[in-house]
């Protein structure tokens, strides 16, 4: 069976040119403010695309030769995490320990002689994970970074439900809040375009275009909008369903996938497709485990699940074997199962799934 063309519960990356779409204004303008300044901050609610646009829109706006992106998520320390983003780009290895941050990145442009961005994405998690020692040395890295005159830029992309949070960073960083960028949810008109660009760059036949992508947003709205990554999963979800329409038709798949108003009224709302593909994947998880010689494997993926995950709806930093001890003593497995899980949890974006159910 042909792969589905959308990107699921993934961020769009620089390869998906061309098919992302809808976000042609904010890229424009998150493009004229990184030449603006050296610190930018992006902000917008969850499920407004904010990766995608940095990753696909922004990338796509600069030859390979122009910049060099080094990606930052905070992992266990937002701290450790940056000097090894640094250190695996390095081409002459890593630098002694003494060697200052400044003259790490330094080093890092002499290497490549490109502009050095710095992104940290999904930034609140700084405040969600991490401690104010953690906080208090990453404020006085930036600092550092923007005061040494050196070859790089720093983009911040957080959620705006922590931007209250970001009160300390600015007693550090004065201009903080100079140059940034409120990414929001998208019209039903750049949706729609989002719709029938992905469907027409996957060969899918949409009939009716004015009655059936209505309904395809308000199965998907909720009280905030349209979120961007629930509309890939729904999508995806349409797909699947027309190809079993077919089959059940006796139709041959090459007469290819048509989205109709019967089918979207046939799937359902959002929360009907998120329930299911968290089943789905849970079941897949389950049977995986019990090849791998689990016994009494059901329910298992969900313990780990709920471990994860923090009261604030996000992933809770603990490692395989960390879980592995946290689970009750008649449900504890090997930490190399655990990981097994992790692996696939991170794949396919469970645990913000789960967040949303």
């Amino acid at each position: 069976m042909t792969a589905h063309p959308f990107k699921f519960l993934d961020a769009y990356e620089k390869e998906d040119k061309d098919h992302f779409f809808g976000r042609e204004r904010e890229t424009a303008q998150l493009f004229n403010a990184v030449h603006a300044s050296n610190l930018i901050l992006v902000y917008g609610a969850s499920g407004t695309g904010k990766t995608s646009l940095i990753q696909c829109g922004l990338s796509n706006q600069f030859q390979d030769s122009d910049w060099l992106p080094v990606f930052v998520r905070r992992g266990r320390d937002l701290n450790d995490s940056l000097f090894r983003e640094i250190d695996s780009r390095l081409k002459r290895g890593d630098l002694a320990d003494s060697v200052s941050l400044p003259d790490r990145v330094r080093s890092l442009y002499l290497d490549h002689y490109r502009p050095i961005y710095f992104i940290f994405d999904q930034f609140e998690e700084l405040f969600i994970l991490g401690d104010r020692a953690e906080q208090a040395t990453f404020y006085g890295t930036v600092r550092d970074l923007l005061s040494h005159s050196l070859q790089c830029k720093i983009i911040v992309s957080i959620r705006e439900e922590y931007i209250a949070l970001l009160n300390d960073f600015e007693k550090v960083v004065p201009s903080l809040f100079d140059n940034r960028l409120r990414i929001e949810l998208m019209n039903d008109a750049n949706l729609s375009r989002v719709v029938m660009g992905t469907t027409r760059y996957g060969g899918i036949h949409v009939a009716d275009p004015k009655t059936t992508v209505p309904a395809i947003l308000d199965s998907i709205r909720d009280r905030s909008g349209v979120d961007l990554t629930n509309l890939q999963l729904y999508l995806e979800r349409l797909w699947h369903e027309d190809r079993k329409r077919q089959d059940l038709a006796g139709q041959v798949p090459a007469n290819g996938v048509t989205f109709d108003l019967p089918l979207v009224e046939r799937v359902g709302k959002i929360e009907n497709v998120l329930s299911i593909f968290l089943d789905e994947q849970v079941k897949v998880l389950e049977a995986e485990l019990a090849s791998r010689g689990i016994e009494r494997p059901d329910g298992l993926p969900m313990e780990l699940l709920f471990t994860l995950v923090t009261s604030e709806g996000t992933k809770r930093n603990m490692d395989a074997a960390e879980i592995a001890h946290a689970l009750p003593p008649n449900r504890r497995i090997d930490a190399s199962h655990v990981q097994h899980c992790l692996d696939a949890f991170t794949r396919l974006r469970l645990l913000r799934l789960l967040a949303e159910e």
